[in-house]
């Protein structure tokens, strides 16, 4: 028995992005937040939406850096540097009430969420920065620096 199944009697199943948490009509994480500021709905979360959410998540994003990769016009900063700011949010705000939750009202079902999200967490952070497609956009953006007028915010010459 793995320790994550002496957790929860239905672990696997909970960390399954094809199960139930994976719908998106039934998962709460993947809904528009109409509580007082957006706030996370807290009542209504349970353990087995967040891997089926972070699996979502993710591959919206991947989605969206694909998108600004595949972007016929020539990299400018919106286009390309704003685009990748705005990009994952989803996943973000995912994360974000994960890590809130799992650091302050913690349980055994919250840990072996975390355990089993942590490689997956880690492979799409690498996907992200190794976007070779992203990088190529970027790239021409660096070399062409001088030419952008951006203004300097720490102070820094170029």
């Amino acid at each position: 028995m793995t320790p994550t199944e002496t957790h929860h009697p239905n672990m696997a199943a909970m960390l399954d992005p094809q199960t139930d948490g994976a719908d998106k009509q039934g998962n709460p994480l993947l809904q528009p937040w109409t509580t007082a500021h957006e706030l996370p709905p807290f009542e209504a979360l349970r353990p087995e939406h967040f891997a089926p959410a972070f699996h979502a998540g993710m591959q919206a994003h991947r989605q969206e850096l694909d998108a600004i990769a595949r972007n016929p016009t020539a990299p400018t900063f919106d286009n390309t540097v704003k685009a990748f700011d705005g990009a994952g949010r989803l996943v973000r705000r995912i994360e974000m009430t994960f890590d809130n939750l799992a650091a302050s009202q913690t349980s055994p079902a919250l840990q072996a969420v975390k355990l089993a999200m942590a490689q997956p967490l880690a492979a799409h952070a690498n996907a992200v920065y190794m976007h070779a497609g992203l990088f190529k956009r970027l790239d021409v953006l660096h070399q062409a620096r001088s030419t952008l007028g951006l203004a300097c915010w720490n102070g820094m010459s170029r």
